[in-house]
């Protein structure tokens, strides 16, 4: 399970969240696995899944305190393929060639934006022996001067402005927004623990189309998918609440321990 700024993505089999390690993951070759995507923000979150370097949902929108369980290819609203993680052996490497990003589920996602009250400002001209005041409304200044000297500023916070339509409740959607890769720079995947997701089963899982919304720049999370570790195939996918075993002593240890209590043996592994 991975957190940066209020959102939350973690790789699920069977509908239990796997255990991540520097941010890698290690699941059997042949899952069918989802994610997790949690929003514990007060607003709205829009989120992108991209894996093996390809865009698979599009636009995400997540409401505020709220996760969505996203197990399939968005290529249609009403059905797709879930995502399968399979061994990228010599002959697909031969078919398919190798990838860079080969192994690694990127999630984009960015906060809705906030509007703050708006601040309108009046000048006054100031007359002796009378008082004139003229209004003369003007938006985005800090203050006005009067004729004698005198600085006046009117804030009106009747509430915020935002340029579109609220929505009732959370949902999920594509975008029209055309998808721009930028170049990063990854490191290439070990070959012996190597794999790359496919489709897998049908899933009927349905999205809707909703409006869009303005918001931040977006921030970026990653995770690495792997079938095996230190050249043997991952056999059990590890849960969060799945004890972990010293490669040393064998001691169980509790799952969210990082070394042995019995020899010190650290428990996570590059």
């Amino acid at each position: 399970m991975t957190f940066k700024k209020n959102f939350v993505c973690a790789v699920k089999v069977n509908g239990k969240i796997l255990r991540e390690s520097n941010d890698r993951v290690e699941l059997p070759f042949g899952s069918e696995y989802s994610l997790l995507l949690k929003n514990l923000d007060s607003v709205r979150m829009q989120a992108r899944i991209s894996i093996d370097g390809k865009d698979a949902t599009g636009w995400l929108i997540i409401g505020p305190n709220q996760s969505i369980d996203v197990e399939r290819f968005v290529e249609q609203l009403d059905r797709g393929n879930r995502f399968k993680f399979i061994e990228r052996t010599e002959r697909i490497e031969e078919h398919r060639g190798i990838k860079a990003e080969d192994g690694l589920v990127r999630v984009e996602f960015k906060r809705e934006k906030v509007y703050e009250p708006s601040q309108v400002t009046y000048t006054y001209y100031y007359h002796y022996p009378w008082l004139n005041y003229n209004f003369c409304g003007t938006l985005g200044q800090a203050s006005n001067t009067l004729h004698d000297g005198h600085t006046v500023t009117v804030t009106n916070t009747s509430g915020s402005l935002h340029p579109r339509r609220a929505m009732a409740a959370m949902s999920t959607a594509r975008s029209a927004e055309p998808i721009n890769y930028q170049a990063q720079n990854v490191a290439q995947v070990s070959q012996n623990e190597a794999g790359i997701t496919v489709p897998g089963s049908i899933s009927d899982q349905k999205f809707i189309a909703v409006s869009s919304f303005e918001t931040e720049r977006p921030e970026v999370v990653i995770l690495h998918l792997v079938g095996k570790k230190t050249g043997v195939p991952v056999k059990v996918a590890k849960t969060v609440q799945t004890k972990l075993e010293c490669e040393t002593c064998g001691k169980k240890n509790k799952s969210s321990a990082k070394f042995c209590i019995e020899c010190g043996t650290s428990l996570e592994k590059v």
